[in-house]
């Protein structure tokens, strides 16, 4: 998500005019790429369809403004997902706004179309998805065991 101070419609407006934007972002759904409040990115005006592996900036209906990576293209929607988030997503075409074309990291810039280290940090998340996804389970699992056995702590 977009920080506070960067309003959706001052975004999209600023795409339209300009076709590209730098603002921070929000939120953890896309770390450890991108960081809460300390990462600064280049969100481009879309000029093609978005393809896998893809960084799209899009509006939910409720008006939300969310990032996330492009899993697959199909023909009626995008199927996306954060880099922190375990759950899928559809997203229609029109919901877009924009791509992440690069992002700066304590000020070195990470372009998302050229910079080895960003392709392998996405061929390193795509192969590590499975172990998460057991990483995840695993700690509600054992936080169920420890509630039966301990009980569940009390609210002050």
């Amino acid at each position: 998500m977009f920080s506070a101070d960067s309003s959706k419609l001052n975004i999209e407006a600023a795409l339209c005019e300009k076709g590209e934007i730098m603002t921070s972002t929000s939120g953890v759904s896309m770390y450890p790429m991108l960081r809460h409040r300390k990462d600064m990115v280049v969100i481009k005006k879309l000029d093609a369809p978005l393809k896998k592996h893809d960084v799209a900036v899009y509006r939910m209906p409720s008006g939300k403004l969310l990032i996330h990576r492009v899993l697959k293209v199909t023909k009626d929607c995008y199927i996306i997902r954060g880099d922190n988030r375990l759950n899928k997503e559809y997203i229609k075409p029109e919901w877009i706004i924009g791509v992440l074309k690069e992002f700066y990291r304590n000020g070195k810039k990470y372009d998302c179309e050229t910079n080895r280290l960003y392709k392998a940090y996405i061929l390193f998340m795509r192969l590590t998805f499975p172990l998460r996804v057991m990483w995840h389970k695993g700690r509600k699992l054992l936080v169920k065991i420890k509630h039966l056995i301990f009980g569940k702590p009390k609210a002050k």
